[in-house]
């Protein structure tokens, strides 16, 4: 790819997303409203994009627009920073699970969808249909943010708008093809750890911690289930590893036929976000090398995999 001429690179990558000259031809049609032979003179190069159709473009088939003028990527890359904001906590966070949930939706006709995370916290792809776990999850943030006030759990009121949105993502998961989940083998620990602080404290009453520990026992029950299966209900590949070292944050990465997405967790409940190819490529290539030091679960390894959630339930069980 040139360095000096935007347009002929956002073509290139165009055609590098759909190589398919009709399908191209219709998506661009259907995106800036303009007529087949207008997409064609603007694929031949005959008249530029606006920088507004770009925008749109870019945006559409997920084309980083950093990639089409040519900055280096060894040396930049572009993040869009998801951080709930302090004014208005309820409705910027529903915004990203919003944003997330339909970019997953999008998956559900994409034979070829992939996810992989390595979590050294319980992913949300099981805890957000959990409302207590949900719940604590966000008020351990609230909490630590000195610009928020919420002095106790059991006051903390999620609206019922932030609470469907939540199960309505952890839904749309299933429309990923194929999953890789390597867990840090501290997972349940850390939560319990966290819940068990704020109960000492006198910030979660006794009868809260009990309903949270019977909603943990749950999901263990879930989670080694589909470990067994090794497959979801609707039939897509779930592939569970337990690493034998410990992870310093949780790293994700998403992948279908047009976008290459990598997420990074930070402050709890947000991340950073990036399209930057190479980040992708760096990111995908950590988390599956943590394989060789992990422990597969699903479907096989019977006797690991029975050690692991006893533990999980044991440690629970400390509550």
């Amino acid at each position: 790819m040139t360095i000096n001429d935007p347009n002929t690179n956002l073509i290139e990558a165009m055609k590098e997303k759909l190589p398919a000259k009709g399908k191209l031809a219709d998506i661009l049609m259907d995106t800036l409203y303009i007529g087949k032979e207008a997409v064609y003179r603007r694929l031949r190069g005959e008249v530029p994009f606006t920088l507004q159709e770009a925008a749109l473009v870019s945006r559409k088939l997920g084309i980083s627009l950093d990639k089409i003028i040519g900055t280096s990527f060894k040396s930049n890359a572009m993040f869009d920073i998801n951080i709930v904001d302090y004014d208005d906590p309820f409705e910027s966070y529903y915004n990203i699970l919003y944003k997330y949930a339909s970019l997953i939706n999008t998956m559900q006709d994409d034979p070829e969808s992939t996810m992989g995370t390595s979590s050294n916290i319980i992913p949300q792809t099981f805890y957000l249909k959990y409302d207590l776990l949900a719940k604590f999850r966000f008020f351990k943030w609230m909490y630590q943010n000195k610009y928020i006030q919420c002095n106790n759990f059991d006051e903390l009121e999620i609206p019922v708008k932030l609470l469907n949105i939540q199960k309505d993502y952890v839904d749309m998961t299933r429309h990923i093809h194929s999953i890789d989940y390597i867990w840090d083998s501290m997972i349940f620990q850390h939560l319990i750890n966290d819940i068990q602080y704020f109960s000492d404290v006198h910030l979660i009453s006794d009868e809260a911690k009990m309903q949270i520990k019977e909603e943990l026992f749950l999901l263990t029950d879930e989670l080694e289930e589909l470990a067994m299966r090794g497959k979801t209900k609707d039939g897509n590949t779930v592939r569970i590893y337990v690493s034998h070292i410990n992870f310093e944050a949780t790293y994700s990465y998403v992948e279908t036929n047009s976008l290459q997405l990598s997420l990074i967790r930070i402050y709890s409940i947000n991340s950073l976000t990036t399209l930057d190819h190479e980040i992708f490529h760096s990111l995908k290539e950590w988390i599956q090398s943590l394989k060789k030091f992990s422990t597969l679960i699903s479907e096989s390894g019977e006797m690991q995999r029975i050690h692991f959630f006893k533990q999980q339930r044991e440690i629970i069980d400390t509550l």
